[in-house]
């Protein structure tokens, strides 16, 4: 699996979180001194020193001795201030020295004084004389914090033949509390002050104290000369025995201290000389006079305090003498140092013990756990060595210590077959600091000899390899300590130790004498000055012992120095880390590489690797220190093979893991192995995880929100960091991975030979080539990504460090300070940017809160955190900062000012700001139309092609994607809007709200609530005055959602349309936006699509529009038609009919409604709910007219609705008409009731219906309707006429009744005498002449002999009936009046 060239940068930053961790994992299994010595590997106490390989010169320039490599040298020389030397003169019996590194300070005693000076400068001499003893032993310790008051910085311990004094030591100028990495830097600065009277004075008992040595916790011990150890335990407040201060007896357990020193058993006694503390794993080691040696383990105070074991000089000797037996045994004798190995040193050998003949003992306290150990144990205590042949457990920290134990003898010196060196005598004292070992001996009477035996050059060597120096010294040595570098002492940088050499004090009976012992980095710089760069065999020889990966982080170390920035320097080691960097490859072109040359760069020397050197010819025929087998079985359990540990690293982002021991044929088996980058590109991995190993995993907080990554700790690791920026942007990925870069010949036969030795054809050999440098490039180019950011996130933490840190925390969420407080460095700088962020806004609000200006903390951030803290962020802080100003502003003038200050700052970092927070801010000050304003340029500036509005503009096309992205961006922005008139309009109703408490309800026509304001007008004109029409469609949606319909249809922009267009066409059964939509075109003239509409809606079929609603919508439509501006088009008027039909039709179905209505409602009806059914059918859509009549008028017996569905279809069909009226008065006259209610309920009908169909001509049976109502009346007996009266009192037509009349009489039938009334007819033919004669003012002239003639012709014909009748007198006689009356009105 290859990186993908389009990784998002998070994606970059994990692909190099990945590959940090696999370079740093690998560097922390690199052999350890337990390998190296062959321990872990065999299981057994080793030996070494005999091979001609175990030391190893430096001289890398064989053609110049002059130019012979140093790896110490001196750094200054001082002498005894002249104050000092003249109170020798007074000497009386006593004199000693010492050194106090703590402080940067030598001290001298003369009998019962002593004075302190600066070793350094000679200066700044403090002295106390207050004792009236001989001062025996001289020691510094820092005290136990809580004890003393903070101006106690240390306690100078001083002892006599009769008590232990202890002072308080302070400082000048030191008020308040110094920072940890400080302190040691202003120790040395300000003056030294000892208090005048002594803190405690404890009796010794008359034991003479030797020597006094303190641990990094304040814990004082004292070694006796009667070879016990003693602790000074004291505390703030008395104890129970009433006393702050005692002296306690380690060795003869507590109770000592009670027990008078007259009543103790005297035995032999072997005084301590030497006391030695591992502060790392709270471990303390004795030396005493007769070369013993004791490890004990400290615990936390005096009562855990236990002792280990204890080795003889007698069991030292032996233990050698089984292990080398080709040396004389009297060099393993008289150990005269004892060296503590830290945690950091050794992890598995604790203690190295150097004799007088220079013999280093290297000793564990853990034991190797082998049954057959136990006989190895001298004299009671847990000592011993590990017999041969026996496999070890794992060797490390976490097992606890159980004695001691000589695990491994290193001969000095002299001692190997071609040894061109003395070897060292007279020992007499020794310092080891990081693979250095520096041993003091006495040549001459009063002068010394310093030895560095050190190992940093062959560092990465599967077997202990040293070099060696001599330095002659000006005198004696007294004291020999390492100076205390305040820097390393606080951030424990690795790179910085890398870079600056360690530096040790000599003091001598002459001063003090400075050397600083060399590193790679310094031999490195040596080798390029003596060359005169890097274009040299020497220079290139340093790769190839040296592991490549590691020479190229060495080259880094000078590349990136502060030191030599901009000089020759810098520029050679660029050159060389470019040189011999190595390039690229897959695994299985280097096994082929392996195969052919073992000699090649990047390879690490193993068992039968050539050592370079004046002899690198002769392979090693024998190795005194055992070589690590190469195979993995025959490796101890828990101990990784060593050459698979330093085989050539391979991609983890391939693989995953750490790199695992493949062998020759696996890889050639697979075509697509991993790819092996080159040592440049390691070089640099390794670089930076070492340069942040020391915060990697810690976290970032610790439980009380301060942070564990400190100010001046920040400034270090910047320094660091911004030197990597600064050379990866000055050498690009292209120059550190290029085949292109000019090599020398030596690189163009590594090419070569890789080409010929592979087994795919040429072709495919440059292809593969290319891919591994691609893929190297990109690997580099995530690495470049990540050393920014962490510039970014370190300079974000530094900043919050100048600040309160604990209250910007207090002001973050529970949820992100529980986030935080589980964050660690490696979390932050890789995957939790959101942590920055938060940490960032609570930075800027701390300032907001204040009222304080945020430009000077926003530059700042700007500066140094550019894509954490962007423009827009920048932006968004000080709009902030000018709205919370505009906020409280009283001038309208300026609040105005600021508002626009604000808003064109904000449109000139669109659209990357956070619009929401920055329009919620507008919206809090009212200033809506920046809301709108902002909302629209980030929209334009997100899309410049209005590829977005294209896509509305098209239809909204499901194939156009990138429309689609840009329309939805667009909509996105725009949403501001809709949120800023959601918060006016809340605003509002609120306000309506309150006030209508007091007063009716006032709500619009759908119910809501309208306000009164009008923000919400000056909005929507404001929206609308921006051209893009996603702006309006925002605004419709909102006035719409809020059915705010009347303030929609106020807007006259054709985009209304079109958007009502779109939303009918989506929502075609919506009838809101279809009623919209007519409305709209009838407001804007637009009557015939308003009338189309119309017509739709009226005949859309849906149970939300009413009949009543459809028939509106016609009348609307009819007059929309009939409007001037319509046209008089065939197609309007065509159009123009149909709807007049329509309308008409509509209307009868509205009567069919009614009566359907009325039926559903009657409890007579037997099928309530069918007729229920019919009233949501005729609700639900229009019919035609056949659809009526059929379905409803029909089924129903809805007589009346019958007749109007034939006269609306002008239907000529007379018997039906007739049975129609027939069962209009049949269904009237059939109700209950009397026969005076049943006349009126009939005549009532009657007359409604004459007054619809009275005109309509076929619909109208008038002769039809006279009989039949002349026969219900004679059925139900009413007053002679009744029926006459009644017709004429609804305006009919007389002459069409004296016609009507005149016909039926003459037709003389029977059915009067059968309904019992005979002469029925007659006696209302002579009403209607009554009523002719008694109106005759209202005939027509013209028309008055005509009708009068016909009325005459009626009594005529009632005579003639008459005349044939018996008992018709009377009527004979109203008959003839009414001719004489007929006859008057024609005279």
């Amino acid at each position: 699996m290859t990186m993908n060239a389009t990784q998002s940068p998070q994606d970059l930053l994990l692909t190099a979180g990945n590959m940090l961790e696999w370079h740093d994992s690998r560097d922390r299994q690199k052999p350890g001194l337990l390998e190296l010595t062959g321990v872990s590997q065999h299981g057994r106490a080793t030996m070494s020193g005999l091979n001609d390989h175990d030391y190893q010169s430096l001289a890398y320039l064989p053609s110049n001795d002059t130019h012979n490599l140093q790896q110490m040298r001196t750094v200054t020389k001082s002498g005894i201030p002249t104050e000092i030397l003249e109170h020798f003169k007074h000497i009386k019996c006593h004199c000693t020295m010492g050194l106090f590194p703590e402080i940067g300070r030598a001290w001298l005693t003369i009998d019962s004084e002593i004075y302190i000076w600066t070793y350094d400068q000679a200066r700044d001499v403090a002295y106390y004389d207050g004792l009236s003893h001989l001062i025996v032993s001289v020691g510094l310790v820092k005290p136990k914090s809580g004890v003393f008051v903070s101006d106690v910085k240390y306690l100078l311990i001083l002892t006599t033949p009769i008590e232990v004094i202890v002072l308080g030591v302070t400082f000048g100028d030191d008020s308040t509390e110094c920072k940890a990495s400080h302190q040691f830097k202003q120790e040395q600065q300000n003056a030294m002050m000892l208090m005048n009277r002594p803190i405690f004075v404890i009796g010794t008992d008359n034991i003479s104290i030797s020597v006094i040595k303190g641990t990094d916790d304040g814990r004082i011990f004292l070694g006796g000369r009667d070879g016990c150890l003693y602790e000074v335990h004291y505390q703030a407040e008395s104890s129970w025995f009433g006393k702050r201060c005692r002296k306690i007896n380690l060795s003869q357990g507590i109770v000592s201290c009670m027990v008078p020193s007259f009543l103790k058993v005297f035995s032999e006694v072997d005084p301590i000389e030497r006391i030695a503390i591992d502060n790392s794993r709270k471990l303390l080691y004795l030396l005493t006079e007769r070369g013993s040696i004791e490890a004990w383990e400290m615990g936390i105070d005096y009562i855990q305090t236990r002792r280990l074991g204890k080795v003889t000089q007698n069991d030292i000797v032996s233990q050698c003498v089984s292990l080398i037996k080709t040396v004389d045994p009297s060099i393993f004798k008289c150990v005269k140092a004892i060296c503590p190995l830290s945690v950091d040193d050794a992890n598995g050998l604790h203690l190295v013990a150097v004799t007088q003949s220079g013999v280093r003992l290297y000793f564990s306290t853990t034991s190797l756990n082998l049954p057959q150990q136990t006989s190895a144990y001298m004299q009671g205590d847990n000592c011993g060595v590990p017999q041969l042949g026996l496999t070890p457990p794992p060797m490390g920290d976490i097992e606890t210590p159980r004695g001691l134990y000589l695990l491994h003898v290193r001969l000095p010196p002299g001692y190997t077959p071609n040894a061109t060196t003395n070897k060292p005598k007279q020992v007499h004292a020794a310092h080891y600091s990081e693979g250095t070992t520096l041993m003091v001996t006495t040549q001459q009477q009063e002068q010394d000899l310093l030895w560095s035996i050190s190992s940093a050059p062959f560092m990465n060597f599967n077997y202990l390899s040293e070099s060696t120096a001599l330095a002659g010294l000006d005198g004696i040595v007294w004291g020999l300590a390492e100076v205390n570098d305040y820097v390393r002492s606080g951030y424990k940088s690795l790179l910085y130790n890398a870079r600056t050499p360690r530096k040790l004090a000599l003091l001598t009976n002459q001063g003090t004498h400075i050397i600083e012992l060399l590193k790679a980095a310094d031999i490195l710089h040596q080798l390029m000055l003596a060359c005169n760069g890097p274009h040299h065999e020497e220079v290139k020889m340093f790769f190839q012992p040296q592991n490549a990966r590691e020479a190229c982080a060495t080259a880094l170390l000078l590349a990136t120095s502060e030191k030599f920035r901009g000089g020759d320097i810098a520029m050679w080691a660029t050159q060389a880390f470019m040189l011999y960097g190595g390039e690229p490859c897959f695994q299985h072109q280097k096994f082929h590489h392996n195969v052919t040359n073992r000699n090649l760069p990047n390879q690490t020397l193993g068992a039968n690797s050539t050592v370079v050197g004046r002899d690198s010819a002769m392979p090693p025929i024998y190795m005194s220190t055992p070589m690590p087998n190469s195979a993995g079985p025959a490796s101890p359990t828990g101990y990784p093979p060593v050459t698979s540990l330093y085989s050539q690293p391979i991609s983890p982002i391939a693989q995953g893991s750490a790199p695992p021991n493949v062998t020759a044929a696996a890889a050639m088996a697979n075509e697509n192995s991993s790819i092996i980058f080159s040592a440049k590109h390691d070089g640099l991995y390794l670089f930076v995880s070492r340069m942040l190993r020391p915060i990697w995993h810690l976290r970032c907080v610790d439980t009380n929100f301060h942070s564990n990554l400190k100010l001046n700790d920040c400034t270090q690791l910047l320094v660091e960091l911004r030197s990597l920026r600064n050379f990866l942007e000055l050498h690009s990925v292209h120059d550190l991975s290029s085949s292109t870069t000019t090599r020398l010949p030596y690189d163009s036969h590594f090419s070569n030979l890789a080409m010929s030795n592979s087994h795919l054809p040429l072709n495919e050999q440059r292809n593969i080539t290319e891919l591994a440098q691609t893929e190297e490039k990109r690997s580099l180019s995530a690495l470049n990504i990540f050393v920014k950011h962490a510039c970014e996130v370190i300079s974000l933490w530094s900043i919050l460090n100048k600040h309160q840190f604990f209250l910007l925390c207090q002001q973050l969420s529970p949820e992100h300070r529980k986030l935080l407080e589980c964050c660690s460095f490696r979390d932050l700088l890789l995957s939790r940017s959101e942590v920055c962020a938060f940490l960032i806004i609570s930075l800027i609000n701390f300032y907001l809160k204040d009222n304080a200006s945020v430009t000077e903390v926003s530059k700042n951030l700007r500066e140094l955190c550019p894509n954490l803290y962007r423009h827009e962020d920048e932006v968004t802080y000080k709009a902030t900062e000018l709205l919370m100003n505009a906020k409280n502003c009283t001038s309208l003038v300026d609040k105005e000012k600021m508002l626009r200050t604000t808003l064109q700052m904000c449109k000139d970092a669109a659209p990357t700001l956070p619009l929401h927070s920055i329009c919620q801010q507008f919206i809090s000050v009212d200033f809506y139309e920046g809301v709108i304003e902002l909302a629209a340029t980030c929209a334009s500036k997100s899309d410049p092609e209005e590829v977005g509005i294209h896509y509305y503009n098209n239809s909204e096309p499901a194939e156009d994607r990138e429309g689609y992205a840009c329309f939805a961006t667009r909509m996105n922005y725009y949403k501001e809007v809709q949120l800023m008139l959601d918060h006016v309009y809340e605003t509002l109703c609120n306000r309506k709200t309150d006030q209508e408490k007091l007063k009716s309800d006032i709500t619009d026509h759908v119910g809501n609530i309208i306000p009164s304001n009008q923000d919400i007008p000056n909005i929507s004109m404001q929206a609308l005055r921006v051209k893009d029409p996603l702006m309006h469609v925002t605004l419709y949606e909102w006035l719409l959602s809020h059915d705010m319909l009347s303030e929609l249809l106020d807007v006259i922009e054709p985009s209304l349309g079109d958007f009502l267009r779109r939303s009918v066409n989506r929502n075609p059964e919506n009838v809101v936006l279809i009623d919209l939509l007519w409305k709209y075109y009838e407001k804007n003239a637009h009557h015939a699509q308003a009338a189309q509409i119309l017509d739709n809606l009226a005949m859309t079929r849906s149970d939300n529009i009413s009949l009543e609603l459809r028939i509106e919508y016609l009348v609307r439509a009819v007059m929309c038609m009939r409007n001037e501006n319509v046209g008089s088009s065939i197609t309007n008027g065509i159009f123009q009919k149909e709807l007049e039909d329509k309308l008409e039709i509509a209307r009868v179905q509205k009567t069919v409604l009614i009566d359907m209505t009325a039926l559903a409602h009657n409890p007579q009806n037997a099928n309530p709910q069918e007729a229920s059914q019919a009233v949501k059918q005729l609700n639900f859509a229009l019919y035609d007219i056949t659809q009526l009549y059929q379905h409803f008028a029909e089924p129903f017996n809805l007589w009346e609705c019958q007749l109007s569905i034939l006269n609306c279809s002008h239907h000529n069909d007379p018997l039906l008409i007739e049975s129609v009226w027939g069962n209009i008065i049949n269904s009237v006259v059939d109700c209950p009731g009397s026969a005076n209610e049943r006349s009126v309920k009939l005549f009532s009908k009657i007359e409604l219906l004459v007054r619809e169909f009275g005109e309509s001509g076929a619909c109208f049976p008038f002769a039809f309707l006279i009989r039949e109502l002349e026969i219900k009346a004679c059925q139900l007996r009413l007053p002679e006429g009744t029926v006459p009266e009644k017709l004429v009192a609804m305006n009919l037509d007389v002459e069409l009744l004296l016609e009507y009349y005149s016909r039926m009489i003459s037709m003389n039938e029977r059915i009067w005498a059968n309904e019992g009334n005979e002469w029925h007819l007659i006696q209302s033919a002579v009403r209607v002449v009554s009523l002719l004669v008694d109106n005759a003012q209202a005939i027509w002239f013209r028309s008055k002999r005509r009708i009068i003639g016909k009325a005459q012709d009626i009594v005529g014909a009632c005579l003639n009936i008459c005349y044939q009748k018996p008992d018709s007198n009377r009527l004979q006689h109203s008959l003839k009046e009414l001719q004489c009356r007929l006859q008057r009105l024609l005279g």
